[in-house]
């Protein structure tokens, strides 16, 4: 059963409800005015700036360097539903989220993630591998113009959120880096810490307080030619876990006490 706080169902929720319908009314008449999808997305950094003000969130981001401007996958541990907004704050560009089914069928909320081209996970890991390769086939064939906004597929490879309150990482699930290799896309590992403190697995209750991003030195299947594709795909990804590990464990022994 969820938990809530009377901070965030007297408040917090009631207001985000209301901007949720405001930029999901705000994505409609962007659609009537024919604006273009990049334009469109760009009301979702402007939901997630206004959320983290309303619920006095800081992003604290570190490693910009290693934020390559070209189609990729973004890899993070996965550590409170404030990942999401996180990681719209950190990237910049088209982050395209999966979002289980059933979420597309809810009202309002739905149909806008739907538009601004969130994908859709399903029950059977097969279908959602399809999925999956589908969209990242179609992020590096994305033709990049001067202004657009870079596509990153963003995936949490351990698959739910973490329980521990010490922030230690499940094993990551192997079919994400098997479309990497499939079609030669460069992950980009995200360690964070801090989301867990702010809202807890199983609650609705949201705590002001800062969520550290440290963007890490990007992975490329490129560089695994020598190996079988699944010893690639094998390598690509206990690389990417000790990378996020040791990004992780830096921040909790910089953030830790803080």
């Amino acid at each position: 059963m969820l938990k809530f706080s009377p901070k965030s169902a007297l408040y917090q929720l009631p207001i985000i409800f209301c901007l949720i319908i405001i930029y999901r009314t705000k994505i409609e008449c962007d659609l009537i005015r024919k604006r273009s999808h990049d334009f469109i997305f760009g009301r979702a950094h402007a939901f997630t700036k206004r959320l983290l003000r309303l619920l006095h969130v800081e992003i604290e981001v570190s490693g910009m360097e290693n934020m390559i401007s070209k189609p990729a996958i973004v890899c993070q541990n996965h550590t409170s539903i404030m990942d999401i907004p996180a990681i719209l704050n950190t990237v910049k560009g088209k982050s395209l989220f999966c979002g289980k089914f059933e979420l597309f069928k809810i009202w309002v909320f739905g149909k806008g993630i739907e538009i601004l081209g969130m994908i859709k996970v399903y029950k059977d890991d097969k279908k959602t591998w399809r999925v999956l390769s589908e969209a990242a086939k179609n992020i590096k064939e994305t033709k990049l113009h001067s202004g657009s906004l870079t596509p990153y597929l963003v995936i949490f490879p351990e698959g739910t959120r973490t329980k521990e309150k010490d922030y230690k990482m499940s094993e990551f699930k192997r079919g994400l880096f098997s479309i990497a290799v499939k079609h030669n896309l460069p992950i980009i590992p995200i360690a964070s810490y801090g989301g867990l403190d702010i809202t807890p697995k199983g609650a609705w209750i949201f705590n002001s307080g800062t969520i550290y991003e440290k963007i890490l030195e990007p992975l490329y299947p490129a560089d695994y030619d020598s190996l079988s594709l699944k010893e690639k795909s094998v390598k690509l990804q206990n690389d990417t876990w000790n990378r996020i590990n040791d990004g992780l464990s830096e921040l909790i022994k910089t953030h830790g006490n803080s």
